[in-house]
């Protein structure tokens, strides 16, 4: 069954979009360490590698670290700081927080994020970002794959004129290799609005997570 569901995702990614001015491909590769402190907290690193414009140039390099209070079963909040270089002439700090809701029925697994970003760049103005996420993963009996499917919207917030900048599609897989390691595979679709130069993006991403 996994080797089938891989299978189909590959022939999902053979038609992505050809060259196009306002088209992107790109790739998203990240790496996450993370460490569950009893029932209610979780601390995590992660380290992530990005190209864009179809995978010539590295547009970013992620470091992240993070954690998670759990004062419920359905309940998460979480804080992160990340810090994004291309080695070159980018360099952007992330503070972020976070709420999580979650719930199960049946076999699917129902998960909604609300975030906030603040976001710092030498010598611009601090920029202000809000975050809706939807995901709904389903549990295949007896399968080490399981399928996901999620939609994301941003918002930039600003004093005069809140504006939505992206809108993300994902559809992708987890995969259970072993018991602390997991591996997702996932196609993102992403239309950014409302900004000097609109793009539409097509990103491969493989995130890969080790629990100890």
């Amino acid at each position: 069954m996994s080797r089938y569901l891989f299978i189909v995702f590959l022939l999902f990614l053979s038609h992505l979009p050809t060259y196009s001015q306002d088209i992107d491909i790109e790739l998203w590769l990240a790496a996450e360490v993370r460490k569950d402190l009893g029932d209610k907290f979780r601390l995590y690193y992660e380290q992530g590698y990005r190209r864009d414009e179809f995978l010539e140039n590295i547009k970013a390099v992620n470091f992240e670290a993070g954690g998670f209070f759990k004062p419920a079963k359905f309940l998460w909040l979480g804080s992160y700081y990340r810090f994004s270089t291309n080695f070159s002439h980018f360099r952007k700090s992330r503070i972020s927080g976070e709420i999580i809701l979650r719930g199960d029925l049946n076999r699917f697994s129902i998960k909604s994020r609300s975030q906030y970003n603040a976001e710092f760049i030498k010598d611009e103005k601090t920029d202000h970002y809000a975050r809706e996420k939807i995901s709904l993963e389903y549990d295949i009996r007896k399968c080490k794959v399981d399928p996901f499917f999620a939609s994301e919207v941003i918002f930039h917030l600003q004093p005069t004129k809140s504006e939505n900048e992206q809108v993300r599609f994902d559809l992708g897989a987890e995969w259970k290799i072993a018991k602390r390691h997991t591996i997702d595979f996932f196609y993102r679709y992403r239309i950014k609005r409302n900004v000097k130069n609109p793009l539409r993006s097509n990103i491969i991403g493989i995130d890969y997570v080790f629990d100890f």
